[in-house]
Formats: structure tokens, sequence, C-alpha cells
């Protein structure tokens, strides 16, 4: 792979050429199908995306639908991260819902109750200095997903066989949305990362200025809009594990605010309220939107179905670490929210327990008893003490299996736009606005209204309200590093560490081959 590796087929992928293919919809299926499982499969023997649908696979409407469907495959397992096939150098197995959880883990809420030294390590934000976590500066993936995607606005157009104008404006729409999504994802993680645009890329790329990739996203998005439509066909999660307006409105707003844009910001979200496509759903339907992803307030979220034969394994769903007996036959916990932590983060439920989400999100489980056993969960989410405590929002069935791990992974919903539209009007001096966007996903989870009226301390609430709301969503390190506060947060990061890049992961290694343009982040360049 050349300059950003983009494409790695000498020592990543076994190259396979496809004998004859008496049908090409068959074959861009069973193409879908190994890049969605490859949590099962190991990616050194999959055949690489543009060799399978180069010449034979790109002559009809389910040829496109395919393609469309193999990226956001693509872009799914990038969120789940790397694994020991795809870098043989790391020693841990299988992937580790890296880039789920790695949106919180350093905020400095996280502890690891089994002191486990991989995940302590990220915390302190030493995130080159064990081979465990070095998959994690890998942007591998992220690009493969991009590159698909300009693959598809490649070779779409061209494509006259069973493909309507209208269906092929949306699909490239669809793709311009996750080629934008991709590139959003990787900026938050890296900060200044390459902008790929082009489907066979032989350039050095070096990475362009954080804020030169949002206004890409930003552009992108402008330009896919038109195509895209409020819902997809099919479930509610089908339709929004898709671009829609709503995401592609969600994805511009979030850019936006990286770039400062406040007033755009704002108008995007309003876009989003004034389609009455998305509400808050009750305490009970946030129940129901992360056990299934079928939900009124999912924007965009990416998801497993098992009857399809789609799930992540052990090592490939966040959810893993958060949950133990009777979920899992896990018998203790490696990822948690201390109890001092939870009543700081929560509080209105420190003081009368009057904060529904606490009882929604962790629980205390009864410890005593075997892991051969189902154990009880207790009544007070609180009651295992200081570090015991699980961390229950993803929960699954209480089947105690590390397989089928099916939930899905909302990555924009109603209550994240709504406070990101009151933090943006706070800061344009709106404050009746920003509090009535504020108070409603506070009066959801039964706290009083909040009634400052200084847009300082309304921005601080806001701040505060999006911590409490989206825990464990993979927003907060982001938020924190959007606003250089992680040093704030996170003791192992000093003020001058932020402002040279200790908030962004380092690059990999890899990034470097043959490639005289790439850079190391400045504060990596001196921390090893």
């Amino acid at each position: 792979m050349k300059a950003v590796v983009i494409r790695d087929h000498d020592s990543i992928i076994k190259k396979i050429k496809i004998k004859e293919m008496k049908n090409k919809v068959i074959a861009m299926f069973l193409l879908v199908i190994m890049i969605a499982e490859t949590s099962c499969k190991k990616w050194l023997d999959e055949k690489p995306i543009n060799t399978v649908t180069e010449d034979q696979a790109w002559q009809t409407g389910a040829d496109a639908e395919g393609a469309v469907a193999a990226a956001f495959a693509i872009f799914r397992r990038g969120l789940s991260g790397l694994t020991k096939d795809d870098t043989p150098s790391t020693t841990r197995n299988g992937s580790w819902g890296d880039y789920y959880f790695w949106g919180d883990s350093r905020s400095g809420d996280w502890i690891t109750p089994n002191n486990d030294g991989d995940w302590n390590a990220g915390f302190q934000n030493h995130l080159i200095q064990r081979t465990e976590l070095e998959p994690m500066t890998n942007w591998r993936l992220f690009y493969r997903a991009i590159e698909q995607c300009n693959l598809v606005l490649e070779k779409i157009p061209a494509i006259t066989n069973g493909l309507t104008n209208e269906r092929k404006a949306q699909l490239l729409a669809d793709a311009r949305f996750l080629r934008a999504m991709s590139h959003f994802y990787a900026a938050r993680i890296w900060g200044d990362v390459p902008i790929n645009l082009t489907a066979r890329n032989v350039e050095a790329l070096g990475r362009k200025p954080l804020a030169e990739v949002m206004k890409m996203v930003v552009d992108e998005v402008n330009i896919a809009l038109p195509d895209l439509v409020w819902q997809n066909k099919g479930t509610r999660k089908e339709s929004m594990s898709r671009g829609t307006k709503g995401a592609a409105l969600a994805l511009k707003a979030h850019a936006l605010m990286w770039l400062k844009d406040y007033q755009g910001a704002s108008d995007a979200i309003k876009e989003i309220m004034d389609s009455g496509v998305f509400k808050l759903v009750t305490m009970d339907g946030l129940r129901t939107l992360f056990d299934t992803g079928e939900s009124e307030e999912i924007i965009f979220e990416m998801y497993y179905d098992v009857k399809k034969g789609e799930y992540s394994d052990y090592y490939g769903h966040i959810m893993t670490y958060y949950l133990t007996n009777p979920y899992t036959s896990r018998g203790e916990l490696s990822l948690a929210v201390p109890k001092s932590k939870i009543l700081e983060i929560y509080p209105d439920y420190a003081r009368d327990k009057s904060d529904k989400r606490v009882n929604a999100f962790f629980q205390s489980i009864d410890f005593s008893v075997s892991s051969s056993e189902l154990r009880p969960i207790f009544p007070d989410p609180l009651q295992n003490g200081e570090r015991a405590i699980m961390f229950a929002k993803f929960r699954k069935v209480k089947d105690r299996s590390y397989n089928l791990m099916d939930a899905p992974v909302p990555i924009f919903r109603y209550a994240d736009v709504l406070l990101l539209k009151a933090e943006a009007d706070a800061r344009l001096g709106r404050v009746p606005e920003a509090l009535d966007n504020l108070n409603k996903v506070r009066i959801r989870a039964g706290i009083p209204v909040f009634t400052r009226d200084d847009a300082p301390v309304v921005i601080e609430e806001v701040l505060a309200e999006r911590r409490r709301e989206l825990i464990g969503e993979f927003h907060r390190v982001y938020d924190l590093v959007r606003l250089g506060r992680l040093h704030e947060f996170n003791s192992f990061i000093t003020a001058q560490g932020e402002k040279d890049g200790a908030g962004f992961f380092p690059v990999s290694d890899e990034a470097f081959a043959n490639n005289p343009n790439m850079e190391q982040t400045y504060y990596w360049q001196f921390n090893q």
C-alpha cells in the first residue's frame, strides 16, 4: 500500500483472482457477507474490495446496491478495530471495540476494576507503550471504507442495467455521506488526517489540517443532501444504518461545531427537528433503543442482525468488557465507572435519587454467586460499592454467552443533537432556545429544569448534560478535545500537552511506509 495505507495488498491481503462469475448478484452478496462477518473470519483470507468489484461486478443495480452495503460493512468493522490477523505485531486477540469505547476512555470517568494493564495505559494516555494498543493507532479500515466509497462514486454512474436514475442518485449520495463520515471519524481520532477522494490513489498523501477535513465533510454533506431520503426502506434500524437526510445533517452539525460555526450547526439541527422524523422517547423507550436499535430517537447507528448471520463475537463488541454474569460468563468487570464518579456526574441522583438514568445505565450484581449460576441483580444500582458497579447501558440477553453480540451501536441520536444545538445556541447568546432543548433532555431524565440564564453557565450545564446522557456512547472525549479541555478532566494530560496534540491518537508506523509526506503528531514525536 502506498501513501496512507488505503490498500495494503502485498502484506495484509492475499490477492485472489476471481474466476468466472456466472451470477454477479450472488458474487456481490457474498462479498458483503464476507466483510460483514469479519469478527468470525480472518481478514487475511478475504479478497480485496477493488479486485472483486473491478471488471465483473459493476454492471447491474444489484452490483451497485451490494457495493454500497459493503462500504458500510467496512466502516462498521473499522469502528470495532483491527485484529491480530490484521496487525500480527500486536499480542492481543481479536478487536476490542476500539473506536466505540475510546471516545470515552480518556475522559477520566472510567476505571478497570480488574486492573487490566492495557485499559490503564489507555486511560493514562500511554497509547504507544504497549503492543496491544498499537492497532488503535492504525487508520487502515477507515481508509478502506473511503476507498470503497470512491469506487462507488466512480463506477455507479455508468451502470444502467436495473438501476433507475433516482436510485442511482440515492446510492451515490449514500456513498458520499459515508466518505464524509469516515473522514470525520478519523479526524476526531487523529486530528489532521489525509483526504482521499480518488478511487485509485497512487500519491503519497500527507495529513491535512483538521479544519480543512471538517470543511470537506460539510461540503460533501451539502452535495449529498438533495438526493438523500429521510427514511430508507426496511425496519427503523435498517433505515437509520445507512445515509439519510437526518444522519447527514447530524454529521454536518458536528463538523461545524469543530469549525466553531455555531450558527450553521444550529441551523442544520433545526432541519432535523422540523422534519418530525425523530423524537425523544420515554425512559422505557430508551431501553429499547439500546437493546434493539428500533427507536424513533436513533438518527444514525451501526447494528448487527443475528438472523442474517451478523454478530460480533467475544473480542469484537465493546459490551463484552462492560458486562459480567448474568449477561456473559465473565466473572469480573474489566471496565466500569466508579461509584464516586457516578455520584459526581449525576448530582440529582446523589441528592434525592431523582435522575432515572442511573438505574437505567448502571447495575449492581451479586458477585457472591458463582459464575456457573445466574447472578441476581440488586435493586440498588450502586450497591456494589466503589469499583464493582456494572455499566449496563448496552446490556444483552441474560444467557452468559459471548456469542451473538448483536447490540446496536448508536452514533447520532436525537438527544445528542438537541444538546449540541443547545450548546451552539448558548454560544450565540440565544439562551432561551438553549434552555428549551437542554430541559427537554433533563425532563425525560426526571430532574428539575435548569433556570440559570447566563450563557457561560448554560454552556457548562449543557456539557455536563451531554456527559450524563451520552456516557459510554463515545462522545465525551471528542467533546473535550474539540474544546481543548481534555486536560481538565484527565490528570495524565497537561494543558501544553493537549495543545501539542495529546488529545489525538498517534499515527501508526504503517502509515509512514513509502510515504515521505507523512508526519507524526507533534506530541507523539516526544512522548513514546
